[in-house]
């Protein structure tokens, strides 16, 4: 009789593992860490993959482990926080449709922070929606002025803007699809369009030039969104 069980979780482990080729271990394990990530609020991990997963995507629901085992044990985390279902499952629903490893990385890197009770950073829920809208060239881009933005005084960082021309001289892609790109990240708020004060007034008003994506400065959200996903 208990063969005819839906919920036992040996058949799943079995049915799901022999449609996705892979091993009955494997499968098993991954249920054990989506309970574990949750705290218990999905009771069935293996039901989750069945249902909302599907059978083409353990694959890289398996590989999302891994990389955040990884993740975990290079920051030293032993005793892992819960994660909420409305922070979590999204991660693990665009992360296993992902192809590209290095993206996948930084949804692993998210869900690692998630993790660790010793994060000093904010976790936006908006975070899993940025990430899901960003191209690699966005995440090039961004990586490239947030770290060059950390090295900068912080008493000069207000005025820090980044010029359109050096990133496609520096990148070596064109200035159409760099301007794109941080058209992009403007969009999602992680860079915002710059303006140059000029020398000339009116009453207490300084003349300023806009200068939209031609010279640009990162947010707040941006270099808090880059600290969740790429550390």
């Amino acid at each position: 009789m208990a063969e005819d069980n839906p919920l036992d979780l040996g058949r799943q482990a079995r049915d799901i593992a022999k449609a996705a080729d892979v091993s009955v271990d494997a499968v098993g394990k991954l249920g054990t860490f989506i309970d574990n990530t949750f705290g218990g609020a999905i009771k069935n991990g293996l039901g989750l993959i069945g249902d909302k997963l599907a059978y083409y995507r353990l694959e890289r629901a398996i590989e999302l482990q891994r990389k955040v085992e990884e993740r975990l044990k290079e920051k030293g985390v032993n005793a892992r926080k819960y994660v909420p279902v409305s922070f979590g499952l999204p991660i693990l629903e665009k992360a296993t449709i992902e192809e590209d490893d290095d993206r996948q990385q930084l949804w692993a890197n998210l869900l690692a922070n998630a993790m660790d009770p010793n994060y000093i950073g904010t976790l936006k829920r908006n975070f899993t929606s940025i990430l899901a809208d960003i191209e690699p060239l966005d995440a090039r881009i961004l990586d490239m002025i947030v770290r060059e933005y950390a090295a900068i005084p912080d008493a000069q960082k207000p005025d820090v803007l980044f010029v359109l021309e050096k990133l496609t001289a520096n990148t070596g892609v064109s200035i159409i699809d760099c301007e794109d790109s941080v058209r992009n990240l403007m969009r999602l708020g992680l860079v915002k369009p710059g303006t140059v004060k000029g020398g000339m007034s009116f009453g207490e008003h300084t003349v300023s030039a806009y200068k939209d994506t031609e010279m640009f400065g990162v947010t707040g959200l941006g270099v808090a969104f880059h600290k969740a996903v790429t550390t």
